[in-house]
């Protein structure tokens, strides 16, 4: 993926096509030429690993994804899926379409935090990002929550619920660290 800044080279993964246990590659580096190359002249199974070209890696032969959008509208990539099998171009493309607003909210805050925020305002609490990693900003979760609503993603929580029961998750995430977090060390250097 970009974000490991080399990414691995066609005749490397050619090379690594011929090892027994290697049977397949996801992709998160966008590059469909290589990826073609790869998919022509191996026999590893190819994974799309960048929500946004998902449609076009199945056209070039991927058989399919490793999603973060999944987590949010698995149902819809399923379909898009199963339609473009199923060599319903149109119907593909069209659940493709309708999954733009999802992909706009994901590129604004990347793939754990909006995956986090996401399913938060789906009403699942699965908590916060670890370190490095921060929440979503009070703007982003708006900007989030009006992509989703505009892709017609059912909300069981606003942004204004979304940072209340963020704000009760820290008390009692405090309430329960305080008393674990004691030491008998003594005094300490300075």
């Amino acid at each position: 993926p970009p974000r490991s800044i080399v990414p691995i080279e066609v005749d490397t993964l050619r090379r690594l096509a011929e090892h027994p246990r290697i049977l397949a590659v996801k992709d998160a580096k966008g590059d469909l030429l290589a990826g073609s190359e790869v998919i022509a002249n191996t026999h590893l199974a190819y994974y799309s690993g960048d929500d946004a070209l998902n449609l076009p890696w199945l056209s070039v032969g991927a058989v399919g994804c490793v999603s973060v959008i999944g987590h949010v509208v698995a149902g819809r990539i399923r379909a898009m899926i199963d339609a473009y099998e199923a060599g319903d171009t149109s119907t593909a493309r069209t659940n493709h379409r309708g999954m733009l607003p999802v992909l706009r909210a994901f590129a604004r805050v990347g793939g754990v935090v909006f995956a986090k925020t996401a399913l938060r305002l789906r009403g699942m609490n699965v908590g916060d990002p670890r370190l490095p990693l921060v929440p979503a900003t009070d703007e982003q979760v708006q900007a989030i929550a009006s992509d989703l609503a505009q892709a017609g993603v059912p909300l069981e929580e606003g942004p204004a619920d979304f940072h209340a029961s963020r704000a009760a998750q820290a008390d009692s995430a405090a309430a329960y660290v305080a008393p674990t977090t004691h030491t008998s060390l003594g005094t300490l250097p300075e």
